[in-house]
């Protein structure tokens, strides 16, 4: 319900004017002073987290190089990926390979003679087993079921997943012309051919035992340095150790394609020059967050959590591991050293050096459990993760903003009730004034009405 509004009738004040005067004069040093202070926690809000977010991105760079896996990469190469691919795990020992695909790994077949119903040819009552080692499923087979019904039942079978059957249609053998029945078994391996048997109504023998194998299952053979392997499967696990060797196709005889296992040196260069990317993005985020230029300051001018973590990081990065023996024990040992504007470059002939020297120290001295990166990760969580000095003046901060909110909701609610109580007060003051003047008028007329009175005027 909006407030009375009084004009001044009786005393001819300007009465709303005065109020508005009144409770703009209340309402303004307290309302200043929680846009200030609204202005300034926002500001450090920003800025706070435009720093976190700079220190999670040289975080996620310190935990790639922290972690041991980041330095025994292995890389592999090969001469041709057409005849095989193979993959390597952090153990495998550096070397190179001769090899040569002699065959791959195959399932056996079998077909069906030609039925010159064609695929609505249809049998007996029965059950249909398909078994290759240890695994068999079956499939019951109804005297209204066609072989097209039957093939469709096979593939579909839940309990099937080594059998794939198809109808070849209008085919010709000899004189007969028909369909016929393939089915093809996807478990490789020598000794692992399908057996398929029957139980029910005799017909039933021509989809099960009169089958004729066209293909026996076979293991995959290679040749390698000279020395011959074979594998159930189309992969070759362990035959060099650590290795996965996974053929694809086979070489014409006494062809051979090369395998080459390495260190992945490169991949650890690249995480170290993520590494000093994200360092040299935080001096940028720092620099202007903390900027005194007059006309654009920092947002975090004179903070004592940015000059902190500034400080914190660069001691860290320039001073050199004690905890680690050898030559390589600081970042400036590797070619990593800090320009004139505090940021980091890289000598990539010093750091090729460290690689090739003794690349198990390198990878110490930055994912070992003292190590650089280790560290780094460690500061960086002080900061930014959970009970973090940043992420708890956060909190702070937010709270703050909501009280000013509250504080705001309270001046309005004050400012409310001294309007109307204002409004109320000129208004009992605007009455007894006209009943004032509505006396004096009374009464300046019973003078004038006396005999002998004059008023003066003339």
């Amino acid at each position: 319900m909006g407030l009375i509004s009084i004009g001044g009738l009786g005393s001819g004040l300007d009465v709303q004017g005065i109020v508005e005067a009144l409770v703009n004069a209340e309402r303004a040093p307290k309302q200043n002073s929680l846009d200030r202070s609204e202005a300034d926690v926002s500001v450090t809000l920003t800025g706070l987290g435009g720093l976190k977010a700079s220190l999670n991105e040289l975080r996620t760079a310190a935990f790639d190089l922290s972690l041991s896996s980041s330095f025994s990469k292995r890389k592999v190469t090969t001469s041709s990926s057409e005849f095989f691919t193979a993959t390597a795990s952090s153990t495998a020992t550096p070397g190179d390979y001769d090899i040569e695909v002699k065959a791959l790994a195959q399932g056996s077949k079998h077909q069906s003679q030609i039925f010159t119903g064609g695929a609505a040819t249809t049998y007996g009552d029965g059950t249909l087993t398909f078994t290759v080692g240890s695994e068999t499923f079956d499939i019951a087979v109804s005297a209204t079921d066609s072989l097209e019904d039957i093939r469709n039942n096979i593939n579909n079978a839940t309990d099937n997943d080594f059998v794939s059957v198809n109808l070849l249609n209008n085919v010709t053998d000899g004189v007969d012309t028909g369909s016929v029945l393939t089915i093809n078994s996807s478990t490789t391996g020598l000794n692992n051919d399908l057996v398929v048997s029957f139980t029910g109504d005799a017909s039933l023998a021509d989809l099960s035992t009169n089958l004729t194998q066209t293909q026996s299952a076979g293991d995959a053979l290679i040749e390698l340095d000279g020395f011959e392997a074979s594998s159930s499967t189309n992969s070759f696990e362990g035959i060099v150790q650590d290795i996965t060797i996974d053929v694809k196709k086979i070489h014409t005889v006494g062809e051979t394609d090369s395998l080459s296992v390495a260190l992945d040196t490169n991949s650890t260069k690249s995480l170290i020059s993520a590494f000093v990317e994200a360092f040299n993005a935080f001096v940028d985020v720092n620099k202007q967050l903390g900027s005194a230029d007059k006309n654009e300051p920092g947002l975090l001018l004179g903070d004592y959590t940015l000059r902190q973590a500034n400080s914190q990081i660069r001691s860290l990065i320039s001073t050199p591991n004690t905890d680690i023996t050898g030559s390589f024990n600081s970042l400036s040992s590797l070619g990593i050293t800090t320009t004139q504007d505090g940021k980091l470059e890289i000598d990539n002939d010093t750091l090729d050096s460290a690689i090739q020297s003794d690349f198990e120290q390198f990878g110490e001295l930055f994912s070992g459990e003292s190590g650089f990166a280790t560290q780094l990760k460690s500061l960086v969580d002080n900061y930014t993760g959970t009970g973090g000095i940043i992420t708890t003046r956060e909190q702070s901060l937010n709270e703050r903003l909501t009280k000013i909110t509250d504080d705001r909701l309270s001046l309005e609610r004050r400012i409310e009730s001294l309007t109307l109580r204002l409004t109320q007060q000129f208004a009992s003051m605007d009455a007894i004034v006209a009943q004032m003047n509505s006396t004096q008028s009374y009464i300046a007329q019973q003078f004038e009405n006396l005999p002998g009175f004059s008023s003066g005027k003339k």
